[in-house]
């Protein structure tokens, strides 16, 4: 009631209404300029000024969990339901849901969801492609709710039932829309306005620039549509030529991209001039959209190999197909061969010259483009200095789960590759390969591979950005990598279960101690590899490697030695080589890196890529008893293990001495 608001705002006076907090943004109770709470300074004030609006937000109007993503628009409206005009409360959001509320003196009460699975058309839209719904508008008993994809869903709210879906030339998200004088106008993240009449046909599109167009309204009593774009900027068209053309049969459909607006921004010059295209301003708006991408792509919790989180990696496949739509894909599809794995996002870039692209495409050179965008999981979200699956700026990074493994650089590449084409310097064709299993074994790669073949055309160059930099400031143009042999080794006991270690301990062998005893002998505790000619095909060190691995570590040392990551990963010490080097010296700007960490480095990376090595992943027993208690002998024992192979080195080759070491050991 009155005296409860009233009492509420008292207590808030200081901290919520001065702005010293953030307001919430939810269903609010308005309380009217005459109920404001009563104190002497209210008292004193002149009995004319004018009054002021106040809300109060109660916990108990606040509705938790309403949708199971981010709500991107609501609209209120009048409907009729069971014969009678009632106000109703529509909402949206990335969950892929409309959900209609009542509205209540104490919150909200939902009364229905339009089921967006029931319905399919000529389109393709629908739950299963477009997940996010960015805009909602009204128009008598019609309600048109913008896609990520680019279309627009019609929904009759008499019938409950989608009756159709506006398709553009365009998949750019649909963020905004807005209904006047008998038209539909729809903003989108290309930056186009397009227009559509009141039986559903296009009228045309206007062209507003490169900025995604985030909010549209219509003037009440003109023919003026205000728009307002990510880069700041309000725009004010003057569509009465569209509204014109709706009376003259004749006109058709016009492309009204001609109409000029009047633009009002920080810096409208700034803006006039971006019209005209300068090279760095496109550049950083195209740099601020690709993090705005990676910022929705990141909060996707893709973690690949755990089924409850099965449709998170749907969604983010989903997502990344529909942004190759919007950036200029020829060609942006999910492909699969194998139903419970995740999909295989597919995307195709044509060359800019038309005889490049004059051979069918299973036979035409490519760049072929390898990522994934499945993660592993977060662990224990308690150690996290910030939450895993939101991506935050510090320090001079980014964070978040899949920032640099391998979101990041998949939306790095193509976000290039759509520059280039837009530009029309793309060369060849290019094809994106985005799988969502790298994290769990690729499940489902090779046989989706297979079977999708010719989608790929002749691979002339394989990019990949898995591998590492060894600075900040320059990138590592990784052109090899060593092979690899995964094995696993199991040793079980004559008896086939497990048995009391006070009973039987000495009188079975037992496979943990005889599992044991086997990897000892693989390695020795430097890490060189034991077997019997496994070192046999390695080829001796050059002159001219050894000073091209010289040469890059004083340029590491030099140019690098002061970032923060690569002092405390490339140049972490290893043991007592890098005893001499002082990683906190590296931080300031007269630091010098002592030649024993030099030295350390060298060996580091001579390891990590020119020599073959041999690592014992984990070990385990038959059981979970046997691994709980402590008084168990287990009947068998395992371990995995991988070898990195190096050229000149044969992987069956290896493989056979490998089993047969262990056979003799």
């Amino acid at each position: 009631g009155r005296e409860q608001r009233v009492k509420e705002m008292a207590a808030r006076r200081s901290r919520f209404f001065d702005g010293s907090t953030d307001p919430i943004a939810v269903c609010a109770s308005y309380m009217t300029s005459d109920s404001r709470p009563s104190s002497p300074a209210d008292s004193a004030e002149p009995a004319n000024e004018p009054a002021e609006e106040h809300y109060v937000v109660f916990e108990s109007t606040i509705t938790h969990y309403a949708h199971s993503g981010y709500v991107y628009s609501i609209l209120l409206g009048n409907v009729v339901r069971n014969s009678r005009e009632e106000e109703i409360l529509f909402s949206a959001a990335s969950d892929g849901d409309i959900k209609m509320w009542r509205i209540s003196g104490t919150g909200l009460e939902e009364v229905g969801v339009l089921d967006r699975n029931t319905v399919s058309d000529s389109y393709g839209g629908g739950a299963d492609d477009d997940v996010c719904i960015h805009s909602l508008a009204l128009n008598d008993e019609l309600l048109f709710a913008g896609l990520q994809s680019g279309g627009i869903e019609v929904w009759d709210l008499e019938t409950m039932q989608r009756i159709r879906t506006l398709a553009s030339n365009s998949s750019a998200n649909v963020f905004s829309l807005a209904v006047h004088g008998h038209c539909l106008y729809s903003g989108a993240s290309d930056g186009t306005i397009r227009a559509w009449s009141s039986d559903l046909q296009p009228l045309g599109w206007i062209a507003g620039g490169s900025d995604s167009v985030l909010a549209l309204v219509a003037a009440a009593d003109d023919d003026l549509l205000i728009s307002g774009t990510d880069d700041g900027a309000i725009a004010f068209w003057d569509v009465s030529a569209i509204v014109a053309s709706l009376g003259d049969p004749a006109s058709g459909s016009a492309r009204v991209s001609v109409i000029s607006p009047h633009i009002y921004s920080k810096d409208s010059s700034e803006h006039q001039q971006f019209m005209s295209g300068p090279v760095p301003q496109r550049r950083r708006q195209r740099g601020r959209r690709m993090l705005q991408a990676l910022d929705q792509w990141v909060r996707l919790k893709s973690v690949s190999g755990v089924p409850e989180l099965q449709s998170e990696c749907r969604r983010a496949a989903r997502f990344l197909k529909d942004l190759m739509r919007q950036l200029g894909a020829a060609d942006a599809r999910l492909i699969s061969s194998t139903p419970s794995s995740n999909p295989l996002v597919y995307g195709r870039f044509d060359a800019s010259v038309a005889a490049a692209n004059a051979q069918p495409l299973a036979e035409r050179p490519t760049v072929f483009v390898y990522g994934h965008y499945d993660v592993m999981p977060a662990g224990d979200e308690t150690q996290w200095r910030t939450r895993p699956f939101e991506m935050v700026g510090r320090d001079g990074y980014l964070y978040g789960r899949g920032v640099s493994d391998d979101k990041g650089p998949v939306l790095a590449t193509l976000f290039a590759i759509s520059e280039l084409a837009k530009a029309g310097q793309l060369p060849m064709t290019v094809v994106f390969c985005i799988e969502g299993e790298e994290e769990h074994g690729s499940v489902g790669l090779h046989e989706t591979m297979e079977e999708y073949r010719a989608l790929f055309g002749v691979p002339r160059l394989i990019l990949l950005s898995l591998s590492y930099w060894l600075g900040e400031s320059t990138p590592c143009l990784t052109y090899g990598m060593r092979g690899s042999i995964r094995a696993n080794l199991r040793i079980e006991s004559t008896r086939k279960a497990d048995v009391h270690a006070g009973v039987w301990g000495g009188a079975v062998n037992e496979p943990l101690t005889c599992l044991s005893h086997v990897l000892s002998r693989l390695a020795d505790p430097s890490g060189r590899v034991l077997i019997p000619g496994f070192h046999d095909g390695v080829r001796a060190v050059s002159a001219k490697e050894e000073e091209a691995m010289h040469d890059l570590v004083h340029w590491i040392t030099d140019k690098e030695a002061r970032a923060p990551l690569v002092t405390r990963t490339v140049l972490s010490p290893m043991g007592d080589a890098a005893a001499g080097f002082d990683a906190q010296k590296a931080h300031s700007p007269t630091a010098v890196v002592d030649r024993r960490a030099q030295a350390d480095l060298y060996s580091q990376l001579m390891q990590r890529w020119r020599f073959p090595t041999l690592t014992v992943h984990h070990m385990d027993v038959s059981t979970v008893a046997a691994r709980n208690n402590a008084t168990l002998v287990p009947a068998a024992a395992q371990a995995s293990l991988s070898v990195r192979v190096v050229p000149d080195q044969s992987i069956d080759d290896i493989a056979a001495k490998l089993r047969q070491h262990i056979e003799s050991v």
